[in-house]
């Protein structure tokens, strides 16, 4: 009897070894917002130690880089991209209307870049771009210590806009309102609820491009703002569920064993 529930024990803490140590590396554990129409910048008093990237320093010059940048902030180094396409203010980006912005595209870049990577140099739980000339190609992939722990791609995003009563303004860039008509723009959150990722890598899944700005790193945000697109589920809830099972299958050989125990002592 001792034995039996000793095994169900250790099989019941096995079971919750597995769900801890088994379970995927990516869970549904981010939430992904847009602001309104014509904002191309994140709520800054929403985050904690937010750093921005617009792209507009004099040293970045416009064009294709193997080696990329360093993003420093001051005297603080946020990270660094390798892969990149700087371009300069057109209709399909550039924030405000004026400067450079990012770009993922196999044309421009003369079929040398299908992904850019930003490698951040403290894990952060937050970040934000503005999107500009979406389309439902383009994905963004968030790692941690070399594991992915979430892919999105802009496809649920377009698919939101799509259902919006005001969706025609997002459509066209709203720094020239008749440019590129076709097209949303929006400032995207998006916000890690599990934990915190060091890498984000920009891919390009079809042969358009992947046009962004003011691409904006938190180590911690207050609240999620903003409409939510994709609503996240916490990875706890699966482990918790895997132990409750654990927990219960261990209960009722317990209760079988009294059971047992009760009829002998009084037959």
């Amino acid at each position: 009897m001792k034995s039996l529930l000793i095994k169900s024990a250790i099989a019941s803490g096995v079971v919750l070894s597995l769900a801890t140590f088994t379970r995927p590396v990516m869970a549904a554990s981010f939430a992904v917002s847009i602001e309104d129409p014509t904002l191309q910048t994140a709520n800054y008093s929403n985050l904690v130690n937010a750093r921005v990237q617009n792209f507009d320093a004099s040293t970045l010059t416009t064009g294709y880089s193997a080696t990329g940048f360093t993003w420093a902030d001051g005297t603080t180094n946020v990270g660094s991209y390798t892969n990149t396409l700087i371009v300069d203010k057109d209709q399909y980006g550039g924030a405000g209307g004026t400067g450079k912005y990012f770009d993922v595209d196999t044309s421009r870049s003369g079929g040398k870049q299908t992904v850019s990577t930003l490698n951040l140099t403290t894990a952060q739980s937050y970040f934000g771009l503005w999107w500009s000339a979406g389309d439902a190609n383009n994905k963004l992939t968030f790692l941690s210590q070399g594991q992915v722990v979430q892919s999105v791609t802009t496809a649920d995003v377009v698919n939101y806009i799509a259902k919006l009563p005001n969706k025609a303004s997002y459509y066209g860039n709203p720094n020239s309102p008749n440019q590129n008509t076709g097209e949303p723009y929006a400032f995207i959150n998006f916000y890690d609820v599990g934990g915190t990722f060091d890498q984000i890598q920009f891919t390009n899944i079809g042969a358009s491009g992947f046009e962004s700005d003011n691409h904006t790193v938190a180590t911690g945000y207050k609240s999620i703002t903003g409409n939510v697109v994709i609503k996240a589920v916490p990875e706890s809830s699966s482990v918790l569920g895997v132990f409750v099972i654990g927990f219960v299958g261990a209960t009722s050989v317990l209760t079988r064993q009294v059971k047992k125990k009760s009829a002998l002592q009084f037959s």
